[in-house]
């Protein structure tokens, strides 16, 4: 006999004057009955897991025999996908490197004209000094 859940949870036994107690057979066999639950759903879950990975299995030894007769082929399509690739990243790292370029480029030129404007509030603070240093030398003198 092939023993389930329900099998062991409605098991009953002879009473006994000098058995073991009731409640603790009943408890363990929930417990058995609970595990052997658990233990049929892992597999049939690891049976469901075995015949996903035998048809994986089939998949790969049929490619691997397709594979075979055309052996250069398939090498020169996975080449090819990885210089296509290797180009698009390089594509994609030059234009990055552009975007800073042009970046940096703007920067440096809204640098360069605000140096231009201070050293011209430079000159024109110089002279302004200037002439006052005159004014005042030439107040003095009279």
């Amino acid at each position: 006999m092939r023993l389930d859940y329900e099998t062991i949870i409605q098991q009953t036994f002879k009473k006994s004057l000098r058995g073991y107690s009731k409640e603790e057979v009943e408890d363990f066999l929930k417990i058995v009955a609970k595990d052997f639950k658990e233990m049929k759903q892992d597999l049939v879950r690891l049976r469901e897991e075995l015949n996903l990975k035998d048809r994986q299995v089939r998949d790969l030894d049929q490619a691997l025999a397709a594979g075979k007769s055309q052996p250069m082929s398939n090498f020169e399509n996975f080449r090819a996908s990885l210089q296509e690739k290797a180009r698009k990243f390089v594509n994609q790292a030059r234009d990055e490197a552009d975007r800073h370029r042009q970046k940096v480029e703007a920067e440096v030129n809204h640098l360069r004209g605000d140096i231009r404007r201070l050293k011209a509030e430079r000159q024109h603070l110089i002279d302004n000094l200037k002439a006052a240093t005159k004014s005042f030398t030439n107040s003095q003198n009279k």
